[in-house]
């Protein structure tokens, strides 16, 4: 549905994108991650039709560079800030940007109610929560039905609440068939959203491939610190026989375990298994930065 071959983008003798390469099926979504700088917005801009760059980009059989605007036609587009009229209601909204791609106001009370909004239509846009708003931009990129749908940054200042709001959001979508292509840098997200992960540096790829081998890879892992009842050695025999858990340290009451981020609650729950009580805990994830210096540690980059 999606496919794009040595997308590159120079301004000037700069090169921000290098050759950025992902194909995406129907029911199937790609994550784009890195940090800032790192070439994600420019590939998203490349897929949208807002830039020119050199390579080939094709959506459902259309060219984005030959015929822009069919290609634009199939895809629906939420951007990482959606700005709407605080005093327009959901409908309103909905209804408003139907007028403007003249499409009848049937198609804005579907779109409102596929993105889990029918229960919200009467409220003003500007009360709504940020996972909300997120699904109010999805209804609005919707409107046309695209087969393929563009997420730019989605989690960004959302809390908790919402990013697992978002997370249930995008499973909807690949449930309908939708081809999802999403910018993110919450790694620990990945694992639960999408199929396949693009990891970029300075615009170079340095991990394609599935979102498991991501996260198998070390490189979206999380560090459990937890404060244990007095049962700190009991914790670390248990642990280190356990194939989840990585590096293990003590430090007084407390133990630390490196893991990957979908096994986080594996390990709290082998300990409350065990009998072990927890009195406290945090997690650190990884950070992209760090997850691109481990990739590149363990595969060298590519060049």
């Amino acid at each position: 549905m999606l496919t794009a071959t040595n997308v590159t983008k120079r301004y000037g003798k700069t090169t921000v994108l290098d050759g950025a390469s992902l194909s995406i099926a129907p029911g199937s979504v790609t994550a784009v991650i890195g940090a800032n700088g790192a070439g994600k917005s420019t590939l998203i801009k490349s897929v949208i039709g807002l830039i020119r760059f050199e390579g080939s980009i094709t959506i459902n059989g259309a060219d984005v560079a030959k015929e822009p605007k069919r290609a634009r036609e199939m895809v629906g587009y939420v951007p990482q800030d959606p700005a709407f009229h605080s005093d327009l209601t959901v409908g309103e909204t909905a209804r408003f940007y139907a007028t403007l791609r003249r499409l009848p106001a049937e198609r804005a009370h579907a779109a409102v109610e596929t993105a889990g909004l029918a229960g919200h239509v009467g409220k003003k846009a500007g009360a709504l929560s940020g996972g909300m708003r997120q699904r109010l931009a999805l209804a609005i990129a919707q409107l046309s039905d695209p087969p393929v749908l563009v997420l730019d940054e989605p989690a960004a200042g959302l809390d908790v609440s919402a990013r697992l709001d978002l997370r249930r959001l995008v499973s909807e979508q690949r449930a309908a068939g939708k081809a999802i292509l999403l910018s993110t840098h919450w790694l620990e997200d990945v694992p639960y959203v999408a199929d396949h992960a693009l990891v970029l540096d300075q615009g170079k790829t340095v991990y394609s491939g599935p979102a498991t081998g991501l996260a198998a890879s070390g490189a979206a892992g999380s560090k459990l610190f937890l404060r244990l009842n007095g049962h700190s050695p009991e914790a670390v025999t248990l642990l280190e026989r356990m194939p989840m858990a990585g590096a293990i340290a003590r430090t007084g009451d407390w133990v630390v375990v490196n893991c990957a981020a979908t096994d986080k609650a594996h390990v709290v729950e082998a300990l409350v298994a065990a009998g072990i009580g927890i009195l406290d805990f945090r997690v650190e994830e990884a950070s992209v930065d760090a997850a691109v210096m481990h990739l590149q540690s363990v595969r060298g980059g590519l060049s």
